[in-house]
């Protein structure tokens, strides 16, 4: 069974927009019908069930996930959350929202923003995405210049 089109397009610009490298590791994960679309290196294959069942074995550098009605909204929550936290540094997930009946604040809740929308066989799919280094900009007061005062020690008692 093959990926929509747009779903191609975005993960393939993913794995260019990572740093050039020899080792570099991306983690397909998808239910076995949608095992055969990325075959190639760096590409590793595994299905949503094993991913859940299985103990944490490797962090990559980009995980992308095909999530449609082969799981429950609760194992699909399970599954974005863990590609994020554990195996992925980036996370490109395509999402069947309506078959989840999912809203966008579900995924907005763990970090994810939208980058696109479309349909695949009568299904509407929505592209979100995870980068640590873009999820939260440092704020001003952040920095060691507000950490201590070293002005004010032997002078008040805190």
């Amino acid at each position: 069974m093959m990926i929509a089109q747009p779903a191609r397009l975005l993960a393939e610009e993913a794995l260019t927009s990572l740093p050039n490298n020899d080792n570099l590791s991306a983690l397909w994960v998808a239910s076995a019908a949608y095992q055969t679309n990325f075959e190639r290196s760096p590409w590793h294959w595994q299905s949503s069930q094993q991913l859940l069942q299985q103990p944490w074995q490797q962090r990559h550098d980009l995980a992308v996930a095909w999530i449609d009605g082969d799981l429950s909204s609760t194992q699909a929550l399970n599954l974005l959350s863990a590609l994020r936290d554990l195996h992925a540094r980036k996370l490109l997930a395509f999402v069947a929202m309506d078959q989840l009946q999912w809203k966008e604040d579900t995924l907005l809740a763990l970090g994810l923003q939208r980058q696109a929308r479309f349909e695949h066989n009568h299904v509407l799919f929505e592209a979100w995405s995870f980068d640590i280094k873009t999820y939260k900009a440092v704020p001003d007061w952040l920095n060691p210049r507000f950490w201590a005062n070293p002005e004010n020690w032997n002078k008040f008692r805190w």
